[in-house]
């Protein structure tokens, strides 16, 4: 009879320890002179252990530092972000006014909000890392924009009840960010999260979630830097264990019931939003996908 694997991190009850990584990246982000930043995330600083750079000089340096042990990492969490927040500024300038993080981590995108006040967020994570979040807000004498909705992607549960219960509104579109978590859950999880996810929201709504090659999650990318973050999360306790290819990504949505309408890598990202002279580099082995809701819920819920 083969052992049971040791638990992770969250199944042992502790906060994220990759999005606290996440927030100190968009923390030293913060810091660079403006016309260099790659997302310029204000609050960031507020969920870190490590004080972030007080000079713009120093922000560089650390964050290059990173890059270069781990090309591409930073394009991805920094853009990736960029990305999701004009899909929630066009949705929302096309009547949309639901937004759902999944996994949301240290997200930030509620705190800096400017668009209509009518726009609810909703996260969605693990209840020891809503905790942590909220517990720093509170620490800033800040209150949350967001509803907090805790659930355990890898424990059962229904996305949908839950996301009700908290007065999402199950028959208008929604605006769905999955980011930095499909590489965490084990295949299965995933797919089940993603069927759960279409028998939730209403057709036309969208989707954005990241995945990472599979080449990483069993060992073979030609990135080293990659590699060595990949044997770094492991040794916190929150290995990537699922991975993926942009074809099989694509079907992972399509079999959920979401048609892809846009594909993108780090480099894509980065010719984007990196301006003339990014300080960082676009190794290529994580993606995007956009897809669209279609059809009825997988369960036959037509709300």
């Amino acid at each position: 009879m083969t052992a049971a694997p040791p638990p992770t991190r969250l199944q042992s009850g502790h906060a994220s320890e990759t999005a606290h990584l996440t927030a100190r990246a968009r923390a030293a982000d913060a810091v660079i002179e403006p016309d260099r930043r790659l997302l310029g995330d204000t609050y960031a600083h507020l969920f870190v252990t490590v004080p972030p750079p007080t000079t713009s000089e120093e922000a560089l340096d650390r964050l290059q530092r990173l890059d270069s042990a781990h090309g591409g990492f930073i394009a991805e969490i920094l853009l990736r972000q960029r990305y999701f927040e004009d899909l929630v500024a066009l949705g929302v300038e096309a009547g949309v006014r639901q937004v759902v993080l999944l996994g949301a981590g240290y997200d930030t995108t509620a705190l800096r909000w400017s668009g209509p006040e009518t726009v609810r967020f909703f996260e969605v994570d693990h209840p020891a890392t809503q905790t942590a979040k909220l517990a720093a807000l509170t620490a800033a004498d800040l209150s949350s924009p967001v509803t907090s909705v805790p659930l355990d992607f890898t424990a059962g549960g229904s996305l949908r009840t839950e996301l009700a219960a908290h007065g999402f509104a199950l028959d208008e579109p929604c605006i769905v960010g999955w980011l930095g978590v499909t590489f965490f859950l084990p295949p299965e999880a995933c797919r089940a999260t993603l069927a759960d996810l279409a028998d939730t929201v209403a057709p036309g709504s969208l989707l954005l979630f990241d995945y990472m090659d599979e080449s990483v999650v069993d060992g073979s990318s030609r990135y080293e830097g990659a590699l060595q973050m990949a044997r770094q999360v492991a040794e916190q306790g929150e290995p990537y264990i699922n991975g993926l290819t942009p074809a099989t990504a694509a079907a992972t949505a399509r079999d959920a019931g979401f048609e892809p309408v846009e594909q993108l890598r780090v480099a894509g990202l980065v010719r984007r939003y990196g301006g003339t002279d990014p300080y960082c580099s676009d190794d290529d082995f994580m993606g995007l996908v956009t897809a669209r809701r279609v059809g009825e819920g997988a369960s036959g819920h037509g709300d």
